[in-house]
């Protein structure tokens, strides 16, 4: 019986506890074939360009900081390079996909970025 439990527990939690994972790695922003990796560092998460065709993009600027997850939901700050400011960004993570949400006073805007396979990295 404490057998069966443990493993109810287990596969209701196993997917919240692994979620990171899914998380850190390298994301296509959709926008001039910029790459985004995602890293950890003390349980935190930062993001970094790796490649883009947009001139103006920095290879190695950090455009992801301080995400972390805070009630369910991924939290963090977005470099906006058109804008050249810090935006606040809540972010989730389905089948392969990450939904950002950007607001900024009465505006809001979602964006969709793609997880690169491995083999592509």
């Amino acid at each position: 019986m404490k057998k069966l439990i443990a493993v109810l527990i287990f596969s209701l939690l196993g997917p919240a506890l692994f979620a990171h994972t899914d998380l850190t790695g390298t994301w296509d922003t959709g926008m001039e074939n910029t790459l985004v990796k995602i890293f950890e560092k003390e349980g935190v998460y930062f993001g970094e360009i790796v490649s883009s065709d947009n001139s103006k993009a920095e290879i190695g600027k950090q455009i992801i900081k301080d995400l972390k997850n805070e009630d369910d939901e991924w939290k963090g700050k977005l470099y906006v390079i058109k804008k050249k400011k810090w935006v606040n960004a809540v972010m989730e993570l389905e089948d392969g996909h990450m939904k950002i949400t950007i607001k900024a006073g009465f505006k809001k805007k979602t964006i969709e970025w793609k997880k690169v396979e491995p083999n592509m990295e």
